[in-house]
């Protein structure tokens, strides 16, 4: 965590030392340290937040209310150190999902929730995504924002796309599915399971992109929140349920605002839609007694599979 608004806090000797977080927010959010050195979020308010027994509890970190006075107050403790990337991602986001917000009832909805979904992502065991995940999921991003958004309703691309849910493929629309690689300039690909290369529906695609590592001064250059907020603005910011559907399945991925993904930019060279049929390079069957296979794909050696046409044409009927 590059940045911890936590190092700007001295551990007082009793209750609490807190610095506020966002002078632009309506709400009064505040980093803070107990006399232990725990890390804090605290929310003060005017509303009652809501009954103890309703509190979301999360993995790592304590959820509390209080009252002082005539002020209520929503705590957040991390309890776990090993943590800290995720409680700090978690803060962040809360701030982000007030911070257009100039009404405390709606706003403290907001955060609770918030607060339910990463109850969720923290109970299913879900790990943050590491920086091979991270340009796997740029490249599935970059299918939704080149080609799916051009072609379909916002509604159905995020339908399409599976592999938030942990699904076999990546996408399945209608009667296809595409499985998204991303390489360097080595042409080669890694085929991480059996199933990939195989569907029940009538095509299957592999939708190759080329991706290589670059700073923030190159020329077409870009790091993982400028694609984020592209396909945002595709989809319409005023679609709220949209945005929110599209922000819960980035989650459901694993992916989470880190502070350290600002940094890594990356640039893509070319894409590629290739085929695959029956004589397609694939392993078609496992002994018995393998749990798990991968092996890497020559692309070099499956030109003849490459698709140059308009796949989508293939599905048939597009909505409107």
């Amino acid at each position: 965590m590059k940045t911890n608004p936590w190092n700007k806090i001295e551990k007082p000797y009793k209750n609490l030392n807190a610095i506020l977080a966002d002078k632009y927010n309506f709400l009064e959010f505040f980093w803070a340290k107990d006399s232990i050195g725990n890390f804090i979020f605290l929310l003060h308010t005017k509303l009652n937040i809501l009954q103890p027994q309703k509190v979301p509890k999360l993995n790592g970190i304590k959820i509390s209310i209080g009252q002082i006075d005539k002020t209520y107050q929503l705590v957040l403790t991390l309890t776990s150190k090993e943590d800290k990337d995720i409680f700090y991602s978690l803060c962040l986001d809360l701030l982000k999902s007030t911070k257009n917000i100039n009404d405390e009832s709606l706003a403290i909805k907001s955060i609770l929730k918030r607060l339910e979904k990463w109850q969720y992502f923290l109970k299913s065991g879900r790990k943050i995504i590491d920086k091979k995940q991270l340009k796997g999921l740029i490249g599935e991003l970059y299918l939704i924002k080149k080609y799916l958004l051009a072609e379909y309703n916002s509604k159905d691309v995020l339908e399409f796309w599976k592999a938030p849910l942990q699904s076999v493929q990546d996408f399945e629309l209608n009667n296809m599915t595409i499985e998204v690689k991303t390489k360097s300039s080595v042409n080669s690909i890694t085929i991480s399971s059996y199933e990939q290369l195989f569907t029940q529906l009538d095509y299957l695609y592999l939708f190759v992109v080329t991706l290589s590592e670059s700073t923030k001064n190159i020329s077409q250059s870009f790091n993982i929140y400028d694609m984020i907020d592209e396909i945002r603005e595709l989809i319409g910011l005023d679609n709220l349920l949209l945005i929110e559907n599209f922000d819960n399945l980035l989650m459901h991925y694993g992916f989470v605002e880190l502070i350290e993904y600002e940094d890594l930019y990356f640039i893509i060279s070319f894409d590629e839609f290739y085929k695959v049929t029956d004589n397609f390079p694939k392993i078609i069957d496992i002994p018995n007694g393998i749990e798990k296979l991968n092996y890497k794909i020559n692309l070099d050696t499956c030109k003849k599979f490459l698709v140059k046409e308009n796949i989508f044409n293939i599905i048939g009927d597009k909505n409107d």
